[in-house]
């Protein structure tokens, strides 16, 4: 092993990196033209679209300027729409698309892919454990 990965902390930043990076590659062979960082918002909005960005951005966990960015660029790839809030006009709801709801079994499937590749040495057990290592990472930070 590297001696960089003595580290958990650099181990952990590299394993996501390549993560990334894997995710990256696969989206583009599929076509599905868009990044790991889009897929993971429309993930959350297969989940329950129709929801404000403030919502959006706690399900999805990412800071609302940084989810604007990205909402942005959906919304120009023609996968979300922006409608304003039947309640409060102050705010607005983002929905899916057609288009968008049409890549829903390929995301998945994609996703699936990625983690049965990520995970194919791992044990039932390990994986469990791992799981388990991650979310108590990001409850402690």
């Amino acid at each position: 092993m590297l001696q960089i990965f003595d580290s958990i902390c650099l181990l952990l930043a590299k394993a996501e990196q390549k993560h990334h990076n894997y995710t990256k590659k696969i989206l583009i062979n599929e076509g599905l033209n868009i990044t790991p960082g889009q897929m993971a918002v429309l993930y959350t909005l297969y989940n329950g679209d129709g929801i404000t960005i403030t919502e959006l951005s706690k399900r999805c966990y990412m800071d609302n300027s940084t989810l604007t960015g990205v909402i942005d660029r959906l919304e120009k790839a023609s996968l979300v729409m922006r409608s304003e809030h039947p309640e409060d006009r102050r705010q607005l709801v983002i929905d899916l698309t057609e288009s968008a709801k049409g890549m829903k079994p390929q995301i998945h499937d994609v996703m699936n892919r990625i983690s049965k590749d990520m995970l194919a040495e791992c044990t039932e057990e390990e994986i469990a454990v791992f799981r388990k290592v991650l979310l108590n990472i990001f409850d402690k930070l």
